[in-house]
């Protein structure tokens, strides 16, 4: 059968392995792209600009072209819209392909999905299992048995709910096709390439997916599991080899979790990977060894989460135990190894004060990372802070259900956090830029100082920080965002005003 991929913006690291299954089980792949530039769910939409940059006709006439016979798509809360508007049209010109839908915001709320009449087969949970029989059984015709961690409707129309089996333990199976990823987008590799050697994490954060997805299977089974370090050094020395990637990113959701596989991991990446890299670490989890391990193998950046620095406020309603003075302990052994640090932190949480952000200004001035990440709170669905905004009048039943179908506003990176509050847009532009300001500045950049510059003053602000922490701390995620919204700018106006070819 032709599977076709349909991507949304950002390249889903899913589809590299999806379409890697399907070439595996004899099908043809293909990649049908929308780059959704300047309305990418995650930044404010341009209206003008995205308008410009609209390739959706490009993207359906290279589907109608394919024709495939499966049409699948990866969806998060932030896209859901758009992935849904893209599936009716992808239905309309496709009637007889059979659309499977999968993904977090899927397995939070497959009830709200499998309602939409062009949705054919939705995954649940992991799909590693379930998406090769799916194709199995489209290709048979079958259409009334039961799939596992999957729903699906039968040709009467019928739901039907396959088992949810437990999660897979042998990540070593899971193929790669990094071929179909160059060869659609020729991204700018040399600069960044993000990979996952490990599933699940151990924490319970109240904003997080892993509070649901965690309890999805029926059976039981180990939810933190890791690739084994040979096939993952073997895959690293190919990406190395094949890509030419020169920074990597590892996405585990804690890379130091596990010491033992990391200390074997680390020794072998340093004897025959050898690239500099970025990780996610925890501050309960850092010490001084897991700090010279990174270093000695290369890691120049490493990401954590600080997301309120009321210790109570942590404990209580985002299920983080975790103490500021270990926070301190990990800023200071960063910087003792010239690591540069990430420190996260959410504006907008439900119940956060004033208060709570005007101790947070206080301790960075005294324990300052290198770089300040400021994200607005994004609800989503099944996740157990919305309990705690539902306390607050900050959500209700109306708003739950908009949330279910990925209709309220939302963006990380722009003020779109429902229950915002002006301290929060202050305090949001003084954590992003205090790491870019000198000394006997960051003192005086008060919320009341906020309060007073202009808002176009403030933008310019921004933009210098970003790019004086970039250039300063070598950060390789803006300058491969930049590098590759750059290439997306130029591939979409060659396909929509210099080709003769569209497909």
């Amino acid at each position: 059968m032709k599977i076709a991929f349909f991507n949304i913006g950002v390249v889903h690291s899913a589809f590299i392995i999806f379409s890697a299954i399907a070439k595996r089980e004899g099908h043809i792949v293909e990649l049908i792209h929308a780059p959704t530039l300047f309305r990418d769910g995650l930044i404010r939409e341009i209206k003008s600009l995205s308008r410009l940059f609209n390739a959706d006709k490009e993207a359906f006439k290279e589907l109608k072209h394919f024709n495939p016979d499966v049409i699948v798509f990866s969806v998060l809360t932030c896209h859901y819209q758009l992935a849904i508007n893209y599936a009716e049209n992808c239905k309309n010109i496709c009637p007889n392909a059979k659309i499977i839908f999968g993904g977090i915001h899927v397995s939070a709320v497959p009830e709200v999905v499998i309602a939409n009449d062009f949705i054919d087969y939705i995954t649940i949970g992991e799909g590693y299992i379930a998406f090769p029989e799916i194709l199995k059984r489209i290709e048979e015709g079958n259409f009334s048995d039961p799939i596992v961690n999957t729903w699906y409707k039968s040709s009467d129309g019928k739901i039907i709910k396959g088992k949810q089996v437990g999660f897979l333990q042998d990540l070593d199976s899971i193929p790669y096709d990094d071929e179909m990823y160059l060869k659609k987008f020729n991204p700018p590799i040399h600069i960044y390439f993000p990979v996952m050697f490990s599933q699940g994490c151990p924490y319970n954060c109240s904003f997080c997916f892993n509070y649901f997805f965690r309890n999805i299977p029926e059976e039981k089974s180990n939810y933190i599991r890791h690739t084994s370090v040979k096939h993952a050094i073997e895959l690293l020395k190919t990406f190395k080899e094949k890509l030419e990637c020169k920074t990597i990113e590892f996405w585990d959701d804690i890379f130091i979790l596990d010491k033992k596989w990391l200390k074997e991991f680390l020794i072998a990446y340093k004897k025959e990977v050898a690239i500099p890299f970025k990780c996610y670490i925890h501050t309960e989890l850092f010490d001084e060894e897991t700090a010279i391990m990174l270093k000695e193998a290369g890691c120049k950046w490493a990401d954590f989460g600080i997301q309120s620095i009321n210790e109570e406020y942590r404990k209580k309603y985002l299920n983080r135990p975790g103490t500021n003075a270990n926070i301190i302990k990990t800023l200071l052994l960063l910087k003792k190894y010239k690591i540069v640090s990430f420190a996260d932190y959410i504006i907008g949480l439900p119940g956060d004060t004033l208060e709570n952000f005007e101790e947070a200004r206080l301790f960075f001035l005294g324990n300052m990372p290198h770089i300040i990440e400021p994200y607005w709170m994004s609800y989503h669905p099944k996740t157990e802070i919305i309990e705690r905004a539902v306390e607050l009048k900050i959500l209700d039943d109306e708003k739950i259900d908009l949330i279910n179908q990925g209709k309220t506003p939302h963006g990380y990176y722009d003020s779109y956090c429902l229950g915002a509050q002006d301290f929060h847009n202050q305090y949001f532009f003084i954590f992003k830029v205090l790491p870019s300001l000198p000394a006997f500045l960051r003192k005086k950049l008060t919320y009341k100082v906020s309060q007073k510059i202009p808002y176009f003053i403030k933008i310019l602000i921004v933009i210098y920080s970003i790019i004086y922490l970039t250039i300063k701390h070598d950060n390789p995620r803006v300058k491969f965002a930049s590098a590759a919204y750059t290439r997306e700018v130029f591939r979409v106006l060659k396909l929509k005003f210099f080709s003769r070819k569209r497909f």
